[in-house]
């Protein structure tokens, strides 16, 4: 239910992509479960964001151990007989690579998961793939929408420009230039006047 599929489309394909990695929801929770401490009697909280999901567990980190050293694979169990358990049920692997594994699940994906301690609880965020992805197709989208600005009022101050009038106004290339241009013409925005090197855009 909180773990929801996406699709996008590539020419013909579709590509299913989840909120969350499956194997970094799993190793965050079992983290949670296995190193807390349990001398406290408060809970262990699983926070749901809009743009993440947050593991908080009581304890902090094993005395000694530092989050670089966590990152680096390193692991002190804080209670054995459960990691055994878990262990011979095959729920966890060799002391260390939970964190690891979380950490190669969002390669090539930003923003990647945050590890944050205090003295007495130990914080796992793992961030929504899909939400980053739409926020920056949103940012994109916002960019696009400044620079048509840019353009209406050059054009407003001009009369008219051309497309090397906006490779200068907004520091872009020919391409970059021409595809604005174009989609703006596209989208009954602004019109054209002449052709060639002499072809002029103008407020419709």
């Amino acid at each position: 239910m909180f773990n929801k599929i996406h699709a996008t489309y590539s020419g013909l394909d579709r590509i299913d992509r989840r909120d969350y990695p499956e194997v970094a929801i799993r190793e965050a929770l079992l983290n949670a479960i296995v190193h807390r401490d349990y001398s406290f009697s408060g809970s262990t909280l699983i926070s749901i964001f809009e743009d993440r999901i947050e593991f908080v567990s009581l304890g902090g980190l094993v005395s000694g151990l530092s989050i670089d050293d966590i990152m680096n694979g390193a692991s002190q169990a804080r209670n054995e007989k459960l990691a055994n358990l878990f262990y011979r049920l095959k729920l966890v692997e060799a002391c260390g690579t939970g964190i690891i594994k979380i950490m190669e699940s969002y390669e090539g994906n930003a923003p990647g998961p945050k590890l944050k301690a205090t003295g007495n609880t130990f914080n796992i965020s793992i961030p929504n793939l899909n939400f980053a992805a739409s926020s920056r197709a949103a940012d994109s989208d916002n960019n696009i929408n400044e620079q048509w600005k840019e353009i209406l009022n050059s054009i407003a101050r001009s009369g008219s420009v051309t497309r090397h009038d906006i490779e200068k106004l907004l520091g872009v290339g020919q391409t970059r230039a021409h595809v604005l241009l174009k989609a703006m013409v596209d989208a009954g925005m602004i019109k054209t006047a002449g052709g060639g090197k002499k072809r002029r855009y103008l407020k419709k």
